[in-house]
């Protein structure tokens, strides 16, 4: 009788996991739109925010020599900001109470950017620090969530290994 539910407990332990792995391919990138004004073609970012903007995407004032810098520059100081303002508690409960719920609306909750970090920074440094900071908080949160999620499976599993 306690094989039989030890097997049972590995059956829901694999079923959770493999639930939750297709959770990773649900990062939505940024929508570039393209039209033509006045004869004029224009690009415009939809930029992901409280409501939906339209901004204009304005031509590169920095030179190509530049660009790389700025770009290393934003994604590794988005990094780091992801991980300072990341409460992983809060990732590990969601995964470890609800282990499907909380692994996708890890990847489906974007939390703010911290738009004082961006105050005086060029168009460019802004445009990959949202980049950056937007695939790492879902990186990170799915992170926690899933070993939450992992941890929460092998208690349950255990508690029904005892008591069985």
């Amino acid at each position: 009788m306690r094989i039989k539910n030890s097997f049972y407990a590995l059956v829901i332990f694999v079923a959770l996991v493999m639930l939750c792995l297709p959770v990773l391919r649900l990062g939505i990138a940024n929508d570039r739109i393209h039209v033509m004004e006045d004869g004029k073609p224009k690009q415009y970012d939809v930029i992901e925010t409280q409501q939906y903007q339209l901004v204009e995407v304005e031509s590169l004032k920095e030179t190509a020599t530049q660009l790389p810098t700025i770009m290393a520059e934003a994604i590794r100081d988005a990094k780091a900001d992801a991980s300072a303002h990341l409460n992983k508690t809060l990732w590990f409960s969601a995964g470890f109470f609800f282990p499907i719920g909380g692994t996708l609306i890890s990847q489906w909750y974007q939390p703010f950017l911290p738009t004082g970090r961006l105050l005086g920074k060029s168009p460019e440094y802004v445009a990959f620090y949202y980049d950056a900071y937007k695939v790492e908080t879902k990186k990170l949160q799915f992170r926690w969530s899933f070993i939450g999620c992992l941890v929460g499976t092998a208690t349950v599993s255990g508690i029904f290994s005892i008591f069985d």
